[in-house]
Formats: structure tokens, C-alpha cells, sequence
């Protein structure tokens, strides 16, 4: 199929209750693919030095919950030079050097928006990491979409079974065992907002800067009136 000149979306997926709140502080355990032609493609780690590089259905990231999608623009490279950039990625991003922190979904996701459209992911997707940086011995290993050739998927008696028979149709996978998904629950999650872009996602720092310096200003007028009623 002709890629040149088609549409490129970043996938967001929740991984974890707590963004229902943390979302409009611009934060949140997330999860990304980067979707062209209905194929999305991710990064999960596994235990091998082979390639962590998967596909999947767009929108259908397994065990996480999708959240929106977002339009990066379009490619100006063919379907052979997207196979080329995912085999040169994939040297980078192998299965045994998934990193929470250092190296997840999300750098995945913004490495290969830079090579087909020049433009990186917004940065609320993966402030967590940043932020965890700081405070890594702190955060769980697990959290994350697992490769489907994780072992411990596999190795759940019917639950493997049903999640091998119902995902074998849709997954194109690189051999190995992936990281397990921290267990979250999906019921009790309310429904999401909108995602922002880039653009958006500036523009809501400036609001943010715009609030906190009118508050300030508010708070120095109050006093400025207090001291002015005293004398």
C-alpha cells in the first residue's frame, strides 16, 4: 500500500485510574502507538536482545484504555522507507531495554514521529518519565502495555488462551517475553476529556502562568489595601 502522503496519529492510552485527575495538571501514566494506515505500531520490552517493536489494531492497545488520538500530519515517505526507519529503530529499541523511565512507549512513539513527519509527540504523553527521573527508585517496573509474547500472558491457563485466540488475528509480534501491565481497573474509570495537541498544550501553560500571575497580582492588591487602612 502507498504510504507517501498519509495521515500519521499518535494513539493515547490511559494506564492507570489516576490520570481521570491528573490529566488537566498536564500528567498521567500513558501509554502511545503511532498509528499510519490502520497499523499501529508500539514498543513493549521483553526479555530478549531482539527487536520490542509491535503491531497492533489502531486504537486497540491491549490492556489499556484509549483515551484520543492525534492528528502529527502527513508522511513524505513510502511504505519501504517506514519498513526501513522501524528496522533501524528497532536496533535501538530492543525488547530487553525497555525502561520505564528511560526508555518506553512514549520515546518510542516520538522517535518515529520525528522520522516521518518531522514533528515530536506533545510532551504531557511522557512528562511522567521525565518527572520519574527524578524519583525512579520510587515508581513501579511493570506498568506499561505487555509485548504479546509476554510470558506471563501466555502462561494464564484459559486467560492466555482466550487472549492468544482473540489477539493472534490482529498482532503481528518480534519473538520474546514482555513486561506484565500493572492491574488497573477499568470500570471504575470515568469517561476522559479531549486530548490536546502541541499547540494546545502550550497554550494551556500560558493559561496556567496567566492564572497564577493574576493571583498574585490580586493577593499584593489586598495588601497593599490592608497596609493603606492602617496608616
Amino acid at each position: 500500500r502507498p504510504f507517501r502522503g498519509a495521515k500519521v496519529f499518535v494513539n493515547v492510552y490511559d494506564l492507570n485510574e489516576v490520570n481521570t485527575y491528573t490529566y488537566e495538571f498536564g500528567v498521567g501514566a500513558f501509554h502511545s502507538g503511532v498509528e499510519i494506515m490502520g497499523t499501529e505500531y508500539t514498543f513493549g520490552g521483553h526479555e530478549n536482545s531482539s527487536s520490542g517493536i509491535f503491531t497492533h489494531n489502531a486504537k486497540q492497545a491491549p490492556g489499556a484504555r484509549f483515551r484520543c488520538s492525534i492528528d502529527m500530519g502527513e508522511t513524505d515517505k513510502s511504505s519501504s522507507d517506514i519498513r526501513a526507519e522501524i528496522g533501524v529503530l528497532g536496533e535501538h529499541f530492543k525488547g530487553n531495554s525497555y525502561h520505564l523511565v528511560f526508555k518506553n512507549c512514549n520515546h518510542f512513539s516520538n522517535e518515529l514521529c520525528l522520522r516521518l513527519t518531522g514533528k515530536p509527540i506533545p510532551s504531557w504523553i511522557n512528562r511522567l518519565a521525565y518527572m520519574g527521573s527524578w524519583v525512579s527508585c520510587f515508581l513501579p517496573k511493570s506498568l506499561g502495555v505487555p509485548h504479546p509474547d509476554s510470558a506471563e500472558v501466555q502462561s494464564q491457563s484459559s486467560v492466555g488462551q482466550a487472549y492468544t485466540s482473540n489477539a493472534a488475528r490482529s498482532f503481528q509480534a518480534f519473538q520474546g517475553q514482555g513486561i506484565p501491565l500493572l492491574a488497573m481497573r477499568q470500570a471504575n474509570m470515568s469517561r476522559a476529556p479531549e486530548c490536546d495537541d502541541a499547540d494546545s498544550d502550550a497554550a494551556g501553560s500560558d493559561e496556567r502562568r496567566r492564572l497564577l500571575a493574576a493571583a498574585a497580582s490580586r493577593r499584593f492588591d489586598s495588601k497593599s489595601e490592608e497596609s493603606v487602612s492602617t496608616t
